[in-house]
């Protein structure tokens, strides 16, 4: 008799939990909702963009004109979502904030928060969200974009670049000035990459090519690959650096420098012409290549080291 009880209590959760969730299936979708504002400037614009929790991509528009685009879903205006914006000379403000922020709600609404950015080409760019993917198209200016929680995608940006995730890939090509990339946590691709370039990954792989006049590379734990174009000029020491990974670095046959390469547990493999100093081993190197120049300091704590002709 009991176990009859047990199996009947148990029928009937099992038919509660199917009506529940045949009614979450069956719930009406929130509809995504959008919220503009449009601002002329007369001068050069100076955007910014704050949001806790929301993904925001920035493309170039008419000269004199920034547009925001907020395009929402799961949100309710002036409840658990408030958008401010304000314009105080050339400079121009947005903020968007979530309470209560969760992935999914129940009734099946997901909460979904988007920013679309329309500025001048020739501008300054600060863009700050929380939790989200940034996107940066075509600036040439002072461009500074963080985000705590989300990938970092750019091309074709000029002057000086800041491109910062704590958790998140960056793949960027086509920029060009005083560079800077850093993650604390995922890959970073560079491509077309032309000035000073200061990239630092906590954990991933590193993968760049450019013509550099400064570089700086570090992975805490992942291989780095490395292209120098013709042209790079070293107007001081480089340094390209993995904590566990291998090194491959491509040099110009004319590339003018005075290489430091070791691995603390792996080999060096050298294609290119190197005039050694002192004692050449497996896991260290010390030479001039073309006459020597400026120091170039290769190390991984646990991998190969290749160089060769880029």
């Amino acid at each position: 008799m009991r176990l009859l009880h047990h199996r009947t209590a148990v029928l009937r959760l099992g038919i509660v939990c199917a009506a529940l969730l045949a009614s979450v299936a069956m719930a009406p979708r929130a509809s995504a909702t959008d919220w503009s504002k449009n601002y002329t400037i007369s001068g050069r614009a100076n955007v910014r963009v704050d949001t806790n929790d929301g993904s925001v991509r920035v493309t170039p528009g008419d000269s004199k004109t920034v547009q925001f685009h907020v395009e929402y879903e799961g949100y309710e205006l002036n409840s658990n979502l408030h958008i401010e914006s304000k314009q105080t000379g050339d400079t121009v403000e947005l903020i968007a904030r979530t309470t209560g922020h969760w992935g999914w709600s129940w009734g099946g609404h997901s909460r979904r928060l988007h920013i679309d950015v329309l500025m001048p080409q020739e501008a300054d760019l600060d863009a700050h969200t929380g939790d989200g993917s940034v996107e940066a198209n075509s600036i040439h200016g002072k461009v500074s974009v963080y985000t705590g929680d989300g990938s970092v995608r750019a091309n074709s940006l000029t002057g000086t670049i800041d491109l910062h995730t704590n958790d998140g890939s960056i793949n960027v090509d086509t920029l060009k000035g005083d560079i800077r990339l850093h993650t604390g946590d995922g890959s970073i691709e560079a491509r077309e990459l032309d000035g000073k370039l200061d990239a630092d990954s906590g954990d991933g792989h590193v993968k760049i090519a450019g013509r550099f006049d400064a570089l700086n590379i570090r992975s805490g734990d992942g291989s780095v690959d490395t292209r120098v174009l013709p042209g790079s000029k070293m107007g001081g020491s480089w340094n390209v650096r993995t904590g566990d990974g291998s090194v491959d670095l491509a040099l110009p046959p004319d590339f003018q420098a005075n290489i430091d390469a070791s691995t603390g547990d792996g080999h060096i493999s050298v294609g290119l012409p190197v005039t050694v100093e002192g004692t050449f081993s497996n896991s260290q190197l010390h030479g001039k290549m073309n006459g020597g120049g400026q120091p170039l300091t290769i190390h991984t704590g646990d991998g190969a080291i290749r160089l060769s002709k880029g």
